[in-house]
């Protein structure tokens, strides 16, 4: 497993990202899989985003977003993506865009990558390392 080398909360903070408590709960936990019980419209979505960018901006990282169907993934993708390229202005070494929808995401320098994939096809999800 790759280390995390950035400090996630003065991340946070430079992006104006407060996480609520039961979002706290969740970026806390040390497990593996964690499951977000939380109700509709409770930041579930920007919860996952900004739980992805630390890692997204580590040197030498592939990550993915997976979802039940790609409209899910992409409520995720469109925040990393304004934080990545508009906020944080990153060089972009390639990006795979559909209609203005990110699927794959590479940072230009660190050699991180993000692709956003559909559990809709589980057979796409196979043969990667």
């Amino acid at each position: 497993m790759i280390k995390q080398v950035l400090n996630r909360k003065k991340l946070w903070s430079l992006l104006g990202y407060q996480p609520t408590p039961q979002q706290l709960d969740v970026h806390k936990s040390k497990k593996r899989f964690r499951i977000n019980c939380q109700g509709r419209r409770s930041g579930k979505s920007t919860q996952a985003a900004y739980e992805i960018l630390p890692w997204l901006l580590t040197p030498n990282t592939r990550g993915w977003i997976v979802a039940p169907s790609y409209d899910l993934g992409q409520k995720i993708a469109r925040i990393v993506k304004e934080e990545v390229i508009m906020k944080l202005h990153l060089p972009i070494a390639h990006k795979k865009e559909v209609n203005g929808d990110l699927y794959y995401l590479k940072i230009a320098g660190l050699n991180s990558e993000l692709s956003v994939k559909s559990a809709d096809s589980p057979e796409s999800l196979t043969g990667e390392g």
